[in-house]
Protein backbone atom coordinates (compact mmCIF):
# COMPACT_ATOMS: atom_id res chain seq x y z
CA UNK A 1 0.00 0.00 0.00
CA UNK A 2 1.39 3.14 -1.27
CA UNK A 3 2.52 5.79 1.96
CA UNK A 4 0.13 8.52 1.69
CA UNK A 5 -2.86 6.27 1.25
CA UNK A 6 -1.90 4.63 4.26
CA UNK A 7 -1.21 8.00 5.94
CA UNK A 8 -5.12 9.16 4.89
CA UNK A 9 -6.71 5.93 6.22
CA UNK A 10 -5.06 6.31 9.87
CA UNK A 11 -5.87 10.17 9.93
CA UNK A 12 -2.60 11.63 9.20
CA UNK A 13 -1.23 14.54 6.93
CA UNK A 14 2.85 13.98 5.56
CA UNK A 15 3.88 16.61 8.17
CA UNK A 16 2.08 15.10 11.19
CA UNK A 17 4.40 11.51 10.13
CA UNK A 18 7.08 11.71 12.31
CA UNK A 19 10.80 10.75 10.87
CA UNK A 20 12.60 7.40 11.73
CA UNK A 21 14.80 4.55 10.46
CA UNK A 22 16.69 1.05 11.57
CA UNK A 23 19.69 0.39 12.50
CA UNK A 24 21.30 -1.88 14.42
CA UNK A 25 23.48 -1.14 18.37
CA UNK A 26 24.97 -4.51 19.60
CA UNK A 27 23.51 -7.01 17.12
CA UNK A 28 19.62 -5.86 17.28
CA UNK A 29 17.74 -3.79 14.97
CA UNK A 30 16.20 -0.87 16.45
CA UNK A 31 13.60 2.11 15.30
CA UNK A 32 14.88 5.45 15.80
CA UNK A 33 12.50 8.08 15.99
CA UNK A 34 13.31 12.60 15.28
CA UNK A 35 11.25 13.44 18.80
CA UNK A 36 11.69 16.88 19.72
CA UNK A 37 11.40 17.88 23.24
CA UNK A 38 8.93 20.49 24.33
CA UNK A 39 11.78 23.23 23.13
CA UNK A 40 12.17 22.12 19.74
CA UNK A 41 15.16 20.32 20.16
CA UNK A 42 15.91 17.07 18.61
CA UNK A 43 15.95 14.11 20.88
CA UNK A 44 16.18 10.78 19.12
CA UNK A 45 13.84 8.11 20.52
CA UNK A 46 15.24 4.70 20.17
CA UNK A 47 13.01 1.63 19.97
CA UNK A 48 14.30 -2.20 20.14
CA UNK A 49 12.82 -4.63 17.42
CA UNK A 50 13.97 -7.49 19.55
CA UNK A 51 15.23 -8.64 16.08
CA UNK A 52 18.82 -10.00 15.75
CA UNK A 53 20.46 -7.44 12.83
CA UNK A 54 20.85 -10.49 10.23
CA UNK A 55 19.88 -9.67 6.69
CA UNK A 56 17.12 -12.16 6.68
CA UNK A 57 15.18 -9.77 9.50
CA UNK A 58 15.77 -6.77 8.11
CA UNK A 59 12.21 -6.63 6.09
CA UNK A 60 10.77 -7.43 9.35
CA UNK A 61 12.87 -4.85 11.24
CA UNK A 62 11.90 -2.04 8.70
CA UNK A 63 8.35 -2.68 8.83
CA UNK A 64 8.17 -2.47 12.31
CA UNK A 65 10.13 1.01 12.24
CA UNK A 66 7.53 2.28 10.01
CA UNK A 67 4.40 0.67 11.86
CA UNK A 68 6.56 2.55 14.83
CA UNK A 69 6.24 5.56 13.10
CA UNK A 70 2.85 5.86 12.20
CA UNK A 71 2.01 4.67 16.24
CA UNK A 72 4.02 7.36 17.47
CA UNK A 73 2.74 10.47 15.01
CA UNK A 74 -0.59 9.12 16.11
CA UNK A 75 -0.13 9.73 20.28
CA UNK A 76 2.11 12.64 19.29
CA UNK A 77 -1.18 14.16 17.47
CA UNK A 78 -3.42 13.08 20.22
CA UNK A 79 -1.45 14.28 23.02
CA UNK A 80 -0.23 11.08 24.68
CA UNK A 81 3.58 10.13 22.37
CA UNK A 82 5.35 10.78 25.97
CA UNK A 83 3.50 8.09 27.90
CA UNK A 84 4.64 5.26 25.62
CA UNK A 85 5.47 2.51 27.11
CA UNK A 86 8.64 0.48 25.98
CA UNK A 87 10.71 2.77 24.51
CA UNK A 88 14.30 2.62 25.27
CA UNK A 89 17.11 5.87 25.36
CA UNK A 90 20.89 4.31 24.11
CA UNK A 91 23.36 3.87 26.65
CA UNK A 92 26.04 6.60 27.18
CA UNK A 93 28.18 3.76 25.41
CA UNK A 94 26.79 4.22 22.46
CA UNK A 95 27.78 6.95 19.63
CA UNK A 96 24.65 8.98 19.71
CA UNK A 97 24.88 11.98 21.11
CA UNK A 98 22.21 13.66 23.26
CA UNK A 99 19.83 16.72 22.32
CA UNK A 100 22.33 19.44 23.00
CA UNK A 101 25.14 17.84 21.03
CA UNK A 102 22.57 16.80 18.15
CA UNK A 103 21.93 20.49 17.70
CA UNK A 104 25.22 21.55 18.19
CA UNK A 105 27.38 22.26 14.81
CA UNK A 106 29.41 19.65 15.33
CA UNK A 107 26.78 17.07 14.97
CA UNK A 108 24.65 18.59 11.82
CA UNK A 109 21.36 16.42 10.84
CA UNK A 110 23.16 14.54 7.84
CA UNK A 111 20.40 16.08 5.45
CA UNK A 112 21.63 19.73 6.15
CA UNK A 113 25.49 18.52 5.92
CA UNK A 114 24.61 17.76 1.93
CA UNK A 115 23.29 20.90 1.23
CA UNK A 116 25.90 22.22 2.89
CA UNK A 117 28.97 20.08 0.97
CA UNK A 118 26.98 21.07 -2.52
CA UNK A 119 26.77 24.69 -1.50
CA UNK A 120 31.01 24.01 -1.05
CA UNK A 121 31.25 21.99 -3.96
CA UNK A 122 30.01 24.34 -6.16
CA UNK A 123 32.73 24.91 -9.02
CA UNK A 124 32.86 28.44 -8.05
CA UNK A 125 33.94 27.79 -4.89
CA UNK A 126 36.91 25.51 -5.10
CA UNK A 127 40.53 26.35 -5.41
CA UNK A 128 42.17 23.72 -7.36
CA UNK A 129 45.26 22.58 -5.07
CA UNK A 130 43.95 24.26 -1.28
CA UNK A 131 40.73 23.33 -1.29
CA UNK A 132 39.98 19.46 0.43
CA UNK A 133 42.59 17.99 -2.29
CA UNK A 134 40.87 18.74 -4.96
CA UNK A 135 43.12 18.49 -7.77
CA UNK A 136 40.21 20.16 -10.49
CA UNK A 137 36.94 21.64 -10.20
CA UNK A 138 34.06 19.60 -11.47
CA UNK A 139 31.82 21.01 -14.57
CA UNK A 140 28.70 23.01 -13.99
CA UNK A 141 26.35 20.36 -15.61
CA UNK A 142 27.88 17.73 -13.08
CA UNK A 143 27.21 20.15 -10.21
CA UNK A 144 23.81 20.45 -11.14
CA UNK A 145 23.45 16.96 -11.67
CA UNK A 146 24.44 16.61 -7.67
CA UNK A 147 22.05 19.11 -6.75
CA UNK A 148 18.96 17.96 -8.38
CA UNK A 149 19.61 14.20 -6.71
CA UNK A 150 19.89 16.34 -3.79
CA UNK A 151 16.94 18.43 -4.08
CA UNK A 152 14.96 15.56 -5.31
CA UNK A 153 15.89 12.28 -3.18
CA UNK A 154 18.66 13.00 -0.87
CA UNK A 155 17.48 15.70 1.31
CA UNK A 156 14.10 14.34 1.39
CA UNK A 157 15.19 10.82 2.49
CA UNK A 158 17.23 11.98 5.08
CA UNK A 159 15.61 14.93 6.48
CA UNK A 160 12.46 12.15 6.96
CA UNK A 161 15.24 9.73 9.07
CA UNK A 162 15.92 12.79 10.77
CA UNK A 163 19.49 11.44 11.24
CA UNK A 164 22.83 13.26 12.70
CA UNK A 165 26.35 12.42 10.73
CA UNK A 166 26.82 10.34 13.66
CA UNK A 167 24.12 8.58 13.67
CA UNK A 168 25.15 7.89 9.74
CA UNK A 169 26.03 3.74 9.57
CA UNK A 170 27.28 1.14 7.33
CA UNK A 171 23.86 -0.20 7.99
CA UNK A 172 21.39 2.83 7.66
CA UNK A 173 23.37 3.58 4.63
CA UNK A 174 22.97 0.06 2.72
CA UNK A 175 19.62 0.52 3.94
CA UNK A 176 18.48 3.20 1.55
CA UNK A 177 21.13 1.61 -1.67
CA UNK A 178 18.93 -1.59 -0.96
CA UNK A 179 15.89 0.34 -0.97
CA UNK A 180 16.42 2.47 -4.09
CA UNK A 181 17.56 -1.22 -5.71
CA UNK A 182 13.95 -2.65 -5.04
CA UNK A 183 12.32 0.36 -5.90
CA UNK A 184 13.60 -0.01 -9.21
CA UNK A 185 16.26 2.44 -9.49
CA UNK A 186 19.35 1.22 -11.71
CA UNK A 187 22.70 0.50 -10.07
CA UNK A 188 24.10 3.55 -12.20
CA UNK A 189 21.48 5.36 -10.39
CA UNK A 190 21.86 3.99 -6.92
CA UNK A 191 25.96 4.65 -7.69
CA UNK A 192 25.06 8.34 -8.08
CA UNK A 193 23.86 8.30 -4.64
CA UNK A 194 27.08 6.66 -3.40
CA UNK A 195 29.16 9.13 -4.57
CA UNK A 196 27.21 12.07 -3.66
CA UNK A 197 27.15 10.66 0.26
CA UNK A 198 30.53 9.55 -0.05
CA UNK A 199 32.01 12.62 -0.92
CA UNK A 200 29.44 14.23 1.96
CA UNK A 201 31.16 12.17 4.35
CA UNK A 202 34.53 12.54 3.55
CA UNK A 203 33.77 16.36 3.95
CA UNK A 204 32.59 15.67 7.52
CA UNK A 205 35.88 14.20 8.15
CA UNK A 206 37.75 16.39 6.77
CA UNK A 207 36.09 18.99 9.27
CA UNK A 208 36.35 16.56 12.34
CA UNK A 209 32.90 15.82 12.37
CA UNK A 210 33.44 12.13 12.17
CA UNK A 211 36.41 10.03 12.12
CA UNK A 212 35.63 7.58 9.43
CA UNK A 213 33.93 7.68 6.67
CA UNK A 214 31.07 4.92 6.88
CA UNK A 215 30.22 4.99 3.42
CA UNK A 216 33.85 3.44 3.26
CA UNK A 217 32.78 -0.18 4.72
CA UNK A 218 30.20 0.02 1.07
CA UNK A 219 31.31 -1.99 -1.79
CA UNK A 220 29.00 -1.37 -4.23
CA UNK A 221 28.35 -4.09 -6.79
CA UNK A 222 29.84 -4.30 -10.43
CA UNK A 223 27.36 -2.16 -12.75
CA UNK A 224 25.49 -4.04 -15.32
CA UNK A 225 27.58 -3.39 -18.65
CA UNK A 226 25.49 -1.60 -21.04
CA UNK A 227 25.26 -3.29 -23.97
CA UNK A 228 24.42 -0.71 -26.42
CA UNK A 229 21.94 -1.72 -29.84
CA UNK A 230 23.64 -0.59 -32.85
CA UNK A 231 22.65 0.12 -36.74
CA UNK A 232 24.05 -1.79 -39.27
CA UNK A 233 25.39 -0.33 -42.57
CA UNK A 234 21.87 -0.82 -44.53
CA UNK A 235 19.70 0.77 -41.40
CA UNK A 236 22.54 3.44 -41.20
CA UNK A 237 22.18 4.45 -45.38
CA UNK A 238 18.40 4.54 -45.07
CA UNK A 239 18.14 6.18 -41.87
CA UNK A 240 20.51 9.18 -43.13
CA UNK A 241 19.00 9.48 -45.85
CA UNK A 242 15.21 9.57 -44.27
CA UNK A 243 16.74 12.13 -42.45
CA UNK A 244 17.85 14.45 -44.93
CA UNK A 245 17.11 18.59 -43.76
CA UNK A 246 15.82 17.80 -40.50
CA UNK A 247 16.92 20.62 -37.88
CA UNK A 248 18.85 17.49 -36.29
CA UNK A 249 20.45 15.89 -39.67
CA UNK A 250 24.28 17.15 -38.78
CA UNK A 251 23.86 15.71 -34.89
CA UNK A 252 23.05 12.56 -36.28
CA UNK A 253 25.88 12.66 -39.23
CA UNK A 254 27.97 13.94 -37.06
CA UNK A 255 27.14 10.82 -34.59
CA UNK A 256 27.00 8.57 -37.25
CA UNK A 257 29.57 9.59 -39.45
CA UNK A 258 32.59 10.69 -36.61
CA UNK A 259 31.30 8.91 -33.69
CA UNK A 260 31.12 12.18 -32.05
CA UNK A 261 29.18 12.97 -28.52
CA UNK A 262 26.14 14.54 -28.44
CA UNK A 263 27.62 18.02 -27.15
CA UNK A 264 30.36 17.73 -29.22
CA UNK A 265 27.69 17.50 -32.08
CA UNK A 266 25.91 20.93 -30.58
CA UNK A 267 29.23 22.39 -30.70
CA UNK A 268 30.32 22.23 -34.06
CA UNK A 269 30.84 26.03 -35.39
CA UNK A 270 31.58 27.22 -38.77
CA UNK A 271 34.97 27.95 -38.49
CA UNK A 272 35.78 24.57 -37.14
CA UNK A 273 34.76 23.22 -40.63
CA UNK A 274 38.09 24.03 -43.18
CA UNK A 275 36.52 23.66 -46.37
CA UNK A 276 39.82 24.57 -48.07
CA UNK A 277 41.71 21.80 -46.67
CA UNK A 278 38.89 19.14 -46.36
CA UNK A 279 39.20 18.74 -42.61
CA UNK A 280 36.93 19.43 -39.21
CA UNK A 281 38.57 20.00 -35.90
CA UNK A 282 36.19 19.18 -32.79
CA UNK A 283 37.05 20.83 -30.18
CA UNK A 284 34.22 22.72 -28.53
CA UNK A 285 31.22 21.02 -26.72
CA UNK A 286 27.94 22.72 -25.47
CA UNK A 287 26.31 20.87 -22.46
CA UNK A 288 22.68 21.93 -20.69
CA UNK A 289 22.98 22.48 -16.89
CA UNK A 290 19.11 22.83 -14.67
CA UNK A 291 19.91 24.65 -11.62
CA UNK A 292 16.63 26.40 -10.05
CA UNK A 293 14.24 25.04 -12.67
CA UNK A 294 15.89 27.07 -15.00
CA UNK A 295 17.80 25.99 -17.99
CA UNK A 296 21.59 26.73 -18.58
CA UNK A 297 23.31 25.98 -21.70
CA UNK A 298 27.23 25.92 -21.12
CA UNK A 299 29.58 26.10 -23.88
CA UNK A 300 33.35 25.19 -23.41
CA UNK A 301 36.42 24.72 -25.11
CA UNK A 302 37.38 21.98 -22.47
CA UNK A 303 36.42 18.33 -23.91
CA UNK A 304 35.70 15.22 -21.89
CA UNK A 305 39.29 14.18 -22.37
CA UNK A 306 42.49 15.42 -24.12
CA UNK A 307 41.70 13.71 -26.97
CA UNK A 308 38.64 14.60 -27.56
CA UNK A 309 40.28 17.64 -29.55
CA UNK A 310 40.34 15.66 -32.61
CA UNK A 311 40.86 16.60 -36.61
CA UNK A 312 38.67 14.70 -39.16
CA UNK A 313 39.24 14.45 -42.41
CA UNK A 314 36.48 15.99 -44.16
CA UNK A 315 33.99 13.34 -45.60
CA UNK A 316 32.56 14.72 -48.53
CA UNK A 317 28.75 14.21 -47.95
CA UNK A 318 29.29 15.68 -44.74
CA UNK A 319 30.44 18.69 -46.22
CA UNK A 320 28.15 19.07 -48.52
CA UNK A 321 25.30 18.69 -45.69
CA UNK A 322 27.00 21.14 -43.58
CA UNK A 323 27.04 23.87 -46.45
CA UNK A 324 23.58 23.71 -47.27
CA UNK A 325 23.04 24.03 -42.91
CA UNK A 326 25.59 27.41 -43.13
CA UNK A 327 23.55 28.75 -46.12
CA UNK A 328 19.88 27.83 -44.48
CA UNK A 329 21.05 29.48 -41.07
CA UNK A 330 22.56 32.14 -43.14
CA UNK A 331 19.54 32.89 -45.11
CA UNK A 332 17.17 32.29 -41.90
CA UNK A 333 19.16 34.93 -40.14
CA UNK A 334 18.65 37.53 -43.15
CA UNK A 335 14.67 36.79 -43.33
CA UNK A 336 14.33 37.04 -39.77
CA UNK A 337 16.76 40.48 -38.66
CA UNK A 338 16.24 41.32 -35.06
CA UNK A 339 13.93 38.01 -34.11
CA UNK A 340 17.17 35.79 -34.69
CA UNK A 341 19.01 34.68 -31.65
CA UNK A 342 22.42 36.74 -31.53
CA UNK A 343 23.98 34.36 -28.92
CA UNK A 344 24.60 31.74 -30.94
CA UNK A 345 25.75 32.92 -33.92
CA UNK A 346 27.86 30.89 -35.53
CA UNK A 347 26.73 27.40 -34.20
CA UNK A 348 25.69 25.40 -36.58
CA UNK A 349 23.21 23.07 -34.54
CA UNK A 350 20.38 26.04 -34.01
CA UNK A 351 17.05 25.86 -34.84
CA UNK A 352 15.38 28.26 -37.94
CA UNK A 353 15.47 31.60 -35.08
CA UNK A 354 19.13 30.87 -34.12
CA UNK A 355 18.76 29.34 -30.54
CA UNK A 356 21.07 26.08 -29.86
CA UNK A 357 18.83 23.09 -30.15
CA UNK A 358 18.43 21.72 -26.58
CA UNK A 359 19.80 17.83 -25.73
CA UNK A 360 17.00 16.70 -24.82
CA UNK A 361 15.58 17.58 -27.74
CA UNK A 362 17.67 16.18 -29.79
CA UNK A 363 17.54 12.91 -27.87
CA UNK A 364 13.51 12.96 -28.24
CA UNK A 365 13.56 13.79 -31.90
CA UNK A 366 15.84 11.41 -32.72
CA UNK A 367 13.90 8.63 -31.09
CA UNK A 368 10.75 9.87 -32.87
CA UNK A 369 12.60 9.69 -36.42
CA UNK A 370 13.90 6.29 -35.79
CA UNK A 371 10.54 5.17 -35.23
CA UNK A 372 9.01 6.78 -38.74
CA UNK A 373 11.99 5.51 -40.35
CA UNK A 374 10.83 2.00 -39.25
CA UNK A 375 14.35 1.45 -37.74
CA UNK A 376 14.62 -0.07 -34.70
CA UNK A 377 15.56 1.80 -31.39
CA UNK A 378 19.22 3.22 -30.62
CA UNK A 379 20.04 5.93 -28.43
CA UNK A 380 21.76 9.08 -29.60
CA UNK A 381 24.90 8.17 -28.02
CA UNK A 382 24.73 4.45 -29.89
CA UNK A 383 25.14 5.97 -33.02
CA UNK A 384 28.63 6.62 -32.11
CA UNK A 385 28.53 2.54 -31.07
CA UNK A 386 27.15 1.72 -34.44
CA UNK A 387 29.73 4.02 -36.00
CA UNK A 388 32.39 1.68 -33.89
CA UNK A 389 30.61 -1.53 -35.15
CA UNK A 390 31.24 -0.76 -38.50
CA UNK A 391 34.71 0.29 -38.50
CA UNK A 392 35.66 -2.83 -36.64
CA UNK A 393 33.73 -4.67 -39.37
CA UNK A 394 35.88 -3.57 -41.97
CA UNK A 395 39.22 -4.57 -39.73
CA UNK A 396 40.22 -1.10 -38.60
CA UNK A 397 42.74 -1.69 -35.88
CA UNK A 398 41.86 -0.46 -31.93
CA UNK A 399 44.27 1.92 -31.70
CA UNK A 400 42.88 3.75 -34.91
CA UNK A 401 39.26 3.32 -33.76
CA UNK A 402 40.12 4.90 -30.08
CA UNK A 403 42.16 8.42 -32.15
CA UNK A 404 38.73 8.21 -34.23
CA UNK A 405 36.43 8.13 -31.05
CA UNK A 406 38.42 10.21 -29.07
CA UNK A 407 39.10 8.29 -26.04
CA UNK A 408 41.91 8.70 -23.61
CA UNK A 409 43.28 5.19 -23.11
CA UNK A 410 42.76 2.03 -25.31
CA UNK A 411 41.60 0.25 -22.83
CA UNK A 412 38.58 1.95 -22.56
CA UNK A 413 38.25 1.15 -26.21
CA UNK A 414 38.72 -2.51 -25.79
CA UNK A 415 36.50 -2.39 -22.67
CA UNK A 416 33.52 -0.66 -24.35
CA UNK A 417 33.79 -2.59 -28.11
CA UNK A 418 35.65 -5.71 -27.92
CA UNK A 419 33.03 -8.08 -28.00
CA UNK A 420 32.60 -6.05 -31.73
CA UNK A 421 36.00 -7.00 -33.37
CA UNK A 422 34.17 -9.84 -35.25
CA UNK A 423 37.44 -10.01 -37.73
CA UNK A 424 40.24 -10.98 -35.45
CA UNK A 425 37.33 -13.68 -34.50
CA UNK A 426 36.74 -15.13 -38.27
CA UNK A 427 40.85 -14.91 -38.62
CA UNK A 428 40.62 -17.24 -35.06
CA UNK A 429 38.04 -19.48 -36.18
CA UNK A 430 40.07 -20.34 -39.49
CA UNK A 431 43.10 -21.16 -37.47
CA UNK A 432 40.65 -23.69 -35.17
CA UNK A 433 39.19 -25.20 -38.67
CA UNK A 434 43.30 -25.86 -39.61
CA UNK A 435 43.87 -27.38 -36.10
CA UNK A 436 40.61 -29.69 -36.62
CA UNK A 437 39.68 -30.55 -40.18
CA UNK A 438 37.05 -32.44 -39.86
CA UNK A 439 34.71 -33.20 -43.26
CA UNK A 440 31.51 -31.55 -43.58
CA UNK A 441 28.45 -33.79 -43.81
CA UNK A 442 27.93 -35.19 -46.55
CA UNK A 443 31.21 -35.83 -47.72
CA UNK A 444 33.06 -38.99 -46.88
CA UNK A 445 35.69 -39.75 -44.18
CA UNK A 446 38.19 -41.60 -46.05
Amino acid sequence: MELTKMLKMVGLTEDEFIGGFTTSKKGYYYTVLNRKDQNGKRKPLWISTGLPAVEENEAEAESMCLSARIQYSIDLKNGVADKMPGHEEPDEGNSVQDDSDANHSANPLFADLLKEWLAFRHPDNIVVGEDFNFDKTIKLNTWAGYAENIERNLYPTFQAHGCTVREITPDLLKGHYAYRLKSGKKKSTVVKDYTIINQTLNYAVSKKLISVNPNSAITLHKIEKYNAAILNSEQMLHYLDFIRGDVIEIPILLGGFYGMRRSECLGAREFQFDFNFKFYRSSHTVTKAVIGKQKIYIPSDKPKTDLSNRTYPLIPYIEERVKEKIRENKELRELCGNSYSKEWLGYICVHPLGEIIDPGYITNRHANLLKKAGLPHVRFHDLRHSCVGLLLAKGVPMERIRDWVGHSDIRTTINLYGHLEYQSKIETAEVMQECLPLKLAGTANR
